[in-house]
């Protein structure tokens, strides 16, 4: 499953998380802090804590 990141308000694509399973990671995500933040957290948290960071998210089922 693919997950892609999008600005809240441009809709500019923003980076995705790849998720195997229950591991999960980033690709082509910049903001660092965010990284640094949610990383380790199970994905529905993630998932939930992603407006605080505006963004909003379309899951691509693979």
């Amino acid at each position: 499953m693919v997950i892609k990141l999008y600005d809240m308000d441009t809709m500019e694509y923003s980076g995705s998380i790849v998720v195997s399973g229950t591991a999960w990671e980033y690709r082509d995500v910049h903001n660092d802090h965010m990284i640094s933040v949610t990383r380790g957290m199970p994905l529905k948290p993630l998932l939930a804590c992603l407006v605080q960071f505006n963004l909003v998210y379309d899951i691509i089922d693979t």
